[in-house]
């Protein structure tokens, strides 16, 4: 009786032990797929907001302060209207490579939606040096995107900046960057400017 009871209990185990190692795995592969986006390799928000509150905790009088650059694109919609989702997808990667080159070293380039992208720049210690970020942004994208050698597709992009304050929250300076950013798109259609 006692080895029947023993071997139901060695049967218990080895069962309870595949559960959770299939749960470990399972976790380790939901973590894997919310942290990069699978198109650009970028973040994705969840990771974004993680490194933005650990930089906003570790924010001093010395370190300067963050900035965050809301950036949306315009034309990567009538790209893909005109010429498909492969087409897109790979404009959409340019997009991720031209704003990684654009921003300093130590600075995160994240993808929260189909095309908009957010900046987290810490060390920020005069607002200019946000305005030259977005200003390097903007003009690496003076040239069309070229995500098939025949397409050449010129895309515009509205870049709006918030700087950390002593009561910056990541959803506040999200919001902030986010209000930012619709303001300088509106002026720039306001104007009927394409650039």
């Amino acid at each position: 009786m006692d080895a029947v009871r023993l071997e139901q209990s060695q049967d218990l185990l080895v069962q309870t032990a595949a559960v959770v190692a299939a749960q470990r795995e399972f976790a380790s592969r939901l973590r894997s797929r919310t942290i990069r986006d699978p198109l650009t390799g970028l973040p994705v928000r969840s990771l974004l907001v993680d490194r933005l509150e650990l930089s906003l905790a570790a924010a001093g009088p010395g370190s300067g302060r963050l900035a965050v650059l809301s950036c949306d694109l315009d034309g990567l919609a009538s790209l893909e209207h005109r010429h498909g989702p492969t087409v897109a997808d790979t404009a959409r990667g340019e997009v991720a490579g031209r704003l990684v080159a654009a921003v300093r070293q130590g600075d995160l380039v994240a993808r929260v939606g189909t095309q908009t992208f957010v900046l987290l720049c810490p060390g920020i210690v005069v607002p200019e040096d946000a305005e030259g970020i977005a200003e390097r942004v903007a003009a690496s994208f003076d040239e069309p995107l070229r995500p098939d050698p025949d397409v050449a597709a010129p895309v515009r992009i509205s870049v709006g900046a918030a700087l950390s304050g002593r009561d910056s929250t990541p959803a506040s300076l999200l919001a902030a960057a986010d209000q930012a950013m619709a303001r300088v798109r509106a002026d720039r259609l306001a104007a009927g400017r394409t650039d």
